[in-house]
């Protein structure tokens, strides 16, 4: 943080009223454009809250700090962004300026996107010292960008392109493209705008033809979450319809699973309603392998209401289409996983098969313990279940988790007597906890097809479990829908503490060293406690992930991701090793994911 300005209206200034930040500190990058960006924020503001004194403070970033090396080797996700996401988090600055296009698809706990102010022209331009396009340059020209985005569309429309990496300010570009250096760049029509170099633009791209960033042309205001003064007072600037549109293709960035190092482009724009009818919005969206050789564009037309979810389902059509892989060196090709680099988020002493598994398809797994299992509290009140299961007390014992079994086991194995000659029956959800049953020396009765607390308590009541009594050993974070659902179909219900889930030790440091180094490529989540276990660890470092694929074992941790702001790209059909696996290895079949765009985040 280097620099600061303050914005101060015209008259004197007054007591700002109650619930009114007195100061609003906003953070910007440094370079000219950043800044100009910035103080149209802050104008806004100081209109609105004439009481209140807003000052801009200048805040460093990786991609400001590195002009040389290109994006795609600096990280690329965030590398622009995430130094003030830290101010913000920390306290340094209450506000931060972004362009839209910059911020990847993912937000760090603790911040949100309170506005989007205003939007200028989305377009791309071209700026060529031979004063033509794109498609009237000479033959063989030489094109700078630090875009893949761009490279590959220019490649579709000019195959004969020869493309350079362009990184540097706006200025540094424009020069190159003016001075004789490169015959064309292509840079964003905003940028270019905001800085009042209309007359230097050769040719504007039309959006059918060549598609813009997700945001491109528009600013964001992120601040902390609810409950935060600043946050409320950011949100009065807000446009609701330049919102929904890059909110609609900040959906297909998710659903692509593509940060800023995918080539992806979308852009979203309201269609004139003469007619009354619910309003309408239209969506241009590209996706291309990385090489450039596969492109795909589609448009469609969707209503309002529906705008984000249709946005992100177009993805996964995209994704079917293009379907790129992945190389590594070293890794047979026809695996169909091969050079994937996969975090596991279970606890240690569980990732030894999903590791194993993800092995065999090809697939380089990195373990991640963002939980780990631990005794129960209370041994004694486990041990007593134990002994009231051993005599007879129970009809029923029902085991959600391989956590809950082995301890229970161990408290009956215990006592002076066989478990040969059970008299209680055994429901289980999951292959892994069918199998922790076997090893017990148990037989199970009821395994439901759907691995959820809704079919369990219905393939129970088909049981006849009214009026049954049942020992139900979990977690000390297990949810209440099977306890729940058990008592309203009329069972009597126990529950014992059988094991306690508590974050991995040193999970945060290596957590934030991986994503910050890149290279993830899918997220495997097997609960909804390691969901919160690995937000919890990566912290501030999440925006460095948003191009990995997340995946969820089951309809319970998807929910449990959804709710905390994870998009959810594949669904284990069935709660096993092989079954994560194969949700992965299916959404691979069909998606395009790899190093990718890396805009130049200036213009």
């Amino acid at each position: 943080m280097r620099s600061s300005t303050t914005i101060t209206p015209e008259g004197s200034r007054q007591t700002p009223p109650l619930g009114i930040a007195a100061d609003v500190r906003i953070g910007t990058r440094g370079s000219a454009l950043a800044r100009c960006q910035t103080e149209t924020v802050a104008r806004l503001l100081s209109r609105l809250y004439p009481g209140a004194v807003v000052r801009t403070q200048v805040v460093r970033t990786e991609g400001d700090i590195d002009k040389q090396s290109p994006l795609t080797l600096i990280g690329g996700r965030g590398v622009f962004t995430s130094a003030l996401q830290v101010a913000l988090l920390q306290g340094r600055v209450d506000a931060a300026v972004h362009s839209a296009k910059d911020l990847p698809s993912l937000e760090p706990p603790g911040l949100e996107l309170a506005a989007f102010p205003e939007r200028a022209d989305p377009r791309d331009v071209v700026v060529s010292r031979h004063g033509v396009g794109l498609l009237d340059l000479p033959r063989h020209p030489t094109i700078g960008t630090s875009s893949r985005r761009r490279a590959a569309q220019v490649r579709a429309l000019r195959p004969d392109a020869h493309i350079v990496e362009l990184r540097g300010n706006i200025d540094t570009r424009l020069r190159a493209a003016l001075d004789g250096e490169l015959d064309a760049v292509i840079l964003a029509a905003a940028g270019v705008g905001r800085m009042g170099w209309h007359d230097r633009v050769a040719a504007y791209l039309p959006v059918d033809l060549f598609i813009p960033a997700p945001g491109q042309g528009a600013l964001a205001v992120e601040t902390r979450c609810a409950p935060d003064v600043t946050a409320t007072m950011v949100r009065a600037i807000d446009d609701a319809d330049v919102a929904i549109s890059v909110r609609m293709e900040r959906a297909f960035l998710r659903g692509v699973g593509g940060g800023c190092l995918t080539p992806i482009g979308a852009y979203a724009a309201f269609e004139p309603n003469a007619t009354g009818r619910e309003r309408m919005i239209r969506v241009h969206a590209m996706l291309a392998s990385d090489d450039g050789d596969r492109l795909e564009r589609v448009c469609e037309l969707v209503p309002v209401a529906r705008g984000e979810e249709v946005a992100f389902d177009l993805a996964r059509r995209l994704m079917r289409a293009v379907r790129p892989r992945y190389q590594t060196a070293g890794v047979p090709s026809a695996l169909p996983l091969a050079g994937l680099t996969v975090m596991v988020t279970r606890a240690a002493d569980r990732a030894a098969g999903l590791v194993a598994a993800l092995e065999a398809e090809g697939a380089l797994p990195v373990v991640l313990p963002a939980i780990a299992i631990e005794p129960a509290d209370d041994q004694a009140a486990l041990a007593e279940a134990a002994r009231r299961l051993a005599e007879g007390e129970f009809d029923w014992v029902v085991f959600t988790s391989a956590n809950g079994v082995t301890p229970l086991a161990q408290h009956m194995h215990e006592l002076d007597r066989s478990t040969s000659q059970r008299r209680w029956r055994t429901a289980v959800v999951g292959a892994a906890t069918r199998t922790a049953v076997e090893k017990a020396g148990w037989d199970f009765d009821l395994a439901p097809e759907k691995s959820t607390a809704d079919e369990l308590v219905r393939a129970l009541d088909a049981r006849g479990i009214a009026g049954a009594k049942v020992l139900i050993p979990q977690g000390n974070l297990a949810r209440p829908m099977l306890v729940d659902g058990l008592r309203a179909a009329d069972a009597t219900v126990v529950v014992v503490q059988a094991y306690r889930t508590v974050p991995a030790t040193g999970a945060d440091r290596l957590a934030r060293r991986l994503a910050h180094e890149g290279g993830i490529d899918v997220v495997m989540f097997a609960s909804p406690s390691a969901v919160d276990g690995f937000l919890a660890a990566v912290g501030s470092e999440l925006a460095a992930l948003s191009g990995a694929c997340f995946v969820g074992i089951g309809p319970t941790t998807t929910a449990a991701m959804r709710e905390r702001g994870l998009p959810v790209h594949a669904v284990a059909e069935d709660p096993s090793n092989s079954g994560m696996v194969r949700a992965v290895t299916a959404y691979f079949g069909e998606r395009p994911v790899g190093p990718g765009e890396g805009e130049d985040r200036d213009a």
